[in-house]
């Protein structure tokens, strides 16, 4: 009796574990059988190929049936052109792709348009003839459906015949989508002559939404920065800027509702293979990639291509940031002999400063933020408070710097910085001063000015350990003074003061008789007060003294 009982217990166990081997292969398989949209800009191939689409179609359905001509700035990867070939379907009247989306209860036309699409986005502009080829190609495409006219000779003159003949053919007003407008003129940045150019043959094609407006039933551009100087943002059916509208700052990217409505799945077989819990694991993914504020009242927006990454990579890595620090800022980062620490702090800008970068390309301050690399952290009714959006950007942007800083690549430095991160997150302050001091051995002061040789040691203090993970404070206002250095691990607080070609002591006292150590104290973790000598002889630290 004793015996057959057993035997049944151990059906029943091999019966539950097989159970559960299935549920487990279920879950793995519909974790591989997801789809994840990365690098797909087509809203046809998303839907028919069963990708994830985060439905945004309300917030279409709203903006086409309220204005007519709209422009709208985002970040590169940003979802820029799935939105552009979203709108391109439903003006198609392709109502079969819209099925289950908010848009098909709101919709109930479904008219069909002639659209026109014209996208920059893949192809360089840097050589005589680029833009002439895909302009040309663009017109000549439509003219094969529409048909052509000899004594229409110039790109505008081609363009508004046609829409006048699609209207006619039709009978009804023409769509106009253009993506990356702006893409011919920031490839061309530093090139004065050949943007000239460029500027000139944009104008003819986009001076037509202004002069066939009886034509267009709606037209929409896209792109990274904002270029005062074409025309279109001026005169009559000038474009409606929403780039910093409240209710349309969640059009690309994904916010935090929409983060646990479509990967709530996604997260917890993540938080699993990470080894850590899913609440752990959403505060990892905000602190990673979240922080975009595109108004002065916008939801959180995470960076939709480094999500969707990391849910098909199934880690957390820099996706958005190793596609490339886009040509045009990186020469206006050096042309404008930048101080990274800066980023650190608040800068403040005015709406004009954000959207006038095209009537001014030195306007560091515009294209960094048009760029993605800062974001608008809050709003005093005339000026923007900017800060970076969270840590892939802090990360990525300290990457590229030090090269640019250093003159050399950033994989030289790699052992070194991750050394001098284990022994600030050890709190060996002494250590940490030794590894700072072999660092900057190796790097070259190209500067022999004294001041300019001081204002380069500490960005090159700021660049190392800010490339610890750890956010870094340089010349921090404190009390009537400034903070040469300081930043914070979760055990320990370090306050940095540097003194050129004076003792350290020096130094350490000034820490003191400013007080500067009131602030970190307050937080309850040990504290180290650093005084330092900076040589300019020497070029690096020559001594230090460390107060506990």
């Amino acid at each position: 009796m004793l015996l057959a009982s057993l035997k049944v217990r151990l059906q029943v166990l091999k019966l539950r574990r097989f159970f559960y081997l299935c549920i487990e292969c279920g879950n793995i398989m519909e974790q591989f059988l997801r789809k994840y949209p990365v690098g797909i800009q087509t809203f046809d191939k998303v839907i028919k190929g069963g990708y994830v689409y985060i439905d945004k179609t309300e917030l279409i359905f709203n903006m086409v049936h309220t204005g007519e001509y709209y422009f709208l700035s985002r970040p590169r990867r940003f979802g820029k052109s799935l939105l552009i070939s979203t709108l391109q379907a439903y003006f198609e009247g392709r109502k079969d792709l819209f099925r289950g989306l908010a848009i098909e209860r709101l919709e109930t036309d479904w008219e069909k348009y002639p659209v026109f699409r014209l996208d920059f986005s893949g192809n360089k502009y840097t050589e005589e003839g680029d833009l002439l080829h895909v302009a040309n190609l663009f017109l000549h495409n439509y003219e094969e459906i529409y048909g052509a006219k000899a004594e229409e000779q110039t790109f505008g003159s081609r363009f508004q015949g046609l829409l006048r003949r699609a209207m006619e053919q039709t009978g009804r007003q023409c769509v106009v989508l253009i993506d990356e407008y702006d893409k011919p003129l920031t490839d061309t940045i530093g090139n004065t002559a050949m943007q000239e150019k460029n500027r000139e043959v944009l104008q003819g094609l986009y001076g037509v939404l202004k002069n066939a407006d009886a034509n267009i039933r709606f037209a929409m551009l896209t792109g990274v920065t904002r270029y005062g100087k074409l025309g279109i943002f001026s005169a009559a059916n000038n474009p409606n800027d929403i780039s910093t509208a409240p209710y349309f700052s969640s059009l690309c990217g994904i916010t935090e509702d929409e983060l646990q409505k479509y990967f709530d799945e996604d997260t917890g077989r993540l938080s699993i293979e990470l080894g850590v819990t899913k609440g752990e694991l959403l505060q990892m993914l905000k602190r990673k990639y979240d922080g975009y504020h595109f108004s002065s009242r916008s939801v959180d927006v995470y960076n939709p291509f480094s999500i969707l990454n990391a849910f098909k990579n199934r880690q957390l890595d820099n996706y958005w940031f190793a596609t490339g620090t886009p040509t045009y800022l990186a020469l206006m980062l050096k042309k404008a002999g930048f101080n990274p620490s800066t980023l650190e702090g608040e800068i403040k800008a005015s709406s004009e400063t954000l959207s006038s970068f095209g009537s001014g390309e030195n306007n560091l301050v515009a294209a960094l933020y048009q760029s993605g690399y800062l974001t608008i952290k809050d709003f005093d009714g005339k000026f923007y408070t900017l800060g970076i959006p969270n840590e892939e950007v802090a990360d990525g942007l300290t990457s590229y710097l030090i090269p640019e800083y250093c003159n050399t690549s950033m994989g030289r430095f790699d052992p070194e910085i991750s050394r001098l991160g284990e022994l600030i997150t050890v709190g060996d302050a002494n250590g940490m001063m030794e590894q700072l001091q072999t660092i900057m051995e190796e790097i070259p002061f190209e500067n022999n000015e004294p001041k300019m040789m001081e204002a380069h040691f500490r960005n090159m203090v700021y660049l190392m350990v800010r490339a610890t993970g750890y956010k870094t404070y340089v010349e921090m206002p404190k009390l009537g003074g400034r903070i040469d250095i300081c930043f914070e691990t979760d055990q320990y607080a370090y306050i940095i003061e540097c003194k050129r070609n004076l003792s350290a002591k020096e130094a350490l006292a000034q820490i003191d008789v400013k007080n500067y150590a009131k602030r970190l104290s307050a937080t309850g973790k040990q504290l180290f007060k650093i005084g330092a000598n900076f040589s300019t002889g020497e070029k690096n630290l020559v001594e230090w003294v460390v107060e506990e």
